[in-house]
């Protein structure tokens, strides 16, 4: 993946040698595939994979793929003099060893390349997050038909249930379900645990990964009967992340858009405690940022979340949630629908 930009990078800037180390997402978003355990490492003209032998020898266009055994970087020594590191990511143990095995090198921080790089995703990035998507579609209109049958009961078998069905698919899990009912979901990173589920609102944080790529999406459901201003919070909340999609333009500051999501919200804007989105990708949390601090603007073809929540404790939370994609404006890529729904219980 942009394996020949990062290289000319690296000719341009006179670093001889890019390495990398699991468990680095670089390692994954260059190669397209997951090792359990591998160096990478790329040079202006080539680069090369050690795998050990516990790993299935995988074919990648560019990449040489070699057996990672005591001594394989001495063929490297002699030519390196400066080496290009993720400072974002290696384990100090790991760039101990770096400056063991190049000890004339001089050493130079290249996360900001990488980050440059993954921001902006290919058509084959878009294809598995959208694929990715679909999973995630696919397993939360699935657990609705199973609550309309009254088959879960608690938050782990609602999130097991998602999991399985994401599965079924064929996806991996982009990161661990939470299902929170009541005031377990005015903790925006609860860990589901063992709660029955009853009244009130259910919060769901799930995603599917599909070639090693994310996808996230949230959902707040009703089970019961609603009152009045539980069902005027949600929609508060669904103008908030509606809003929030309508205004997007080509350049815009992420932290603009997050502070368009809180006018929204208007008096409950003080309970929106977590930024407007995140990035998503190899990782399900990368750039671009929306954090205040951030100036970064919005781009074609950047892959983020929208998810604006609020949160009142020991009472209930609410999160909407989609991965979308930018291109002249957003466009949701989970497609499950906002409207509120209500479940009989």
């Amino acid at each position: 993946m942009k394996l020949k930009e990062l290289q000319k990078y690296l000719d341009s800037n006179e670093i001889d040698l890019l390495f990398l180390v699991t468990p680095d997402t670089n390692l994954i978003y260059l190669t397209q595939v997951k090792p359990s355990f591998a160096f990478l490492t790329i040079t202006p003209s080539s680069a090369n994979l050690y795998l050990t032998s516990l790993d299935e020898k995988p074919e990648i266009t560019g990449v040489t793929i070699k057996k990672l055994k005591q001594g394989w970087e001495k063929a490297l020594q002699k030519k390196v003099k400066k080496v290009g590191l993720n400072y974002g990511a290696i384990t100090i143990e790991y760039f101990k060893k770096a400056k063991k095995m190049f000890p004339k090198a001089k050493f130079v921080d290249i996360s900001k390349k990488l980050i440059e790089l993954r921001e902006i995703k290919t058509k084959e990035e878009i294809k598995s997050i959208t694929k990715a998507c679909k999973i995630t579609d696919f397993a939360f209109n699935e657990l609705l038909e199973r609550l309309e049958k009254k088959k879960l009961f608690t938050e782990k078998e609602v999130a097991l249930f998602l999991e399985k069905k994401i599965q079924e698919k064929g996806g991996g899990l982009a990161f661990p379900t939470i299902a929170a009912i009541g005031k377990n979901a005015a903790i925006p990173h609860y860990n589901t645990g063992h709660q029955k589920i009853k009244r009130g609102f259910l919060l769901l944080d799930f995603g599917a990964s599909y070639n090693n790529y994310c996808s996230d999406m949230s959902r707040t459901i009703f089970l019961g009967t609603i009152n009045k201003e539980e069902r005027e919070r949600y929609e508060l909340l669904l103008n908030s992340q509606e809003s929030a999609i309508n205004k997007a333009k080509l350049g815009m500051r992420f932290n603009e858009l997050d502070k368009e999501a809180r006018k929204c919200l208007g008096k409950y804007s003080s309970y929106f405690i977590h930024s407007l989105g995140h990035g998503v990708g190899v990782d399900i949390h990368e750039k671009p940022s929306f954090a205040l601090e951030s100036n970064q603007e919005i781009k074609a073809n950047q892959i983020f979340t929208i998810e604006p929540g609020i949160y009142f404790p020991n009472k209930f939370g609410l999160r909407i949630e989609d991965t979308t994609i930018f291109n002249h404006k957003i466009r949701p890529l989970t497609k499950s629908t906002k409207e509120l729904i209500k479940i009989k219980i």
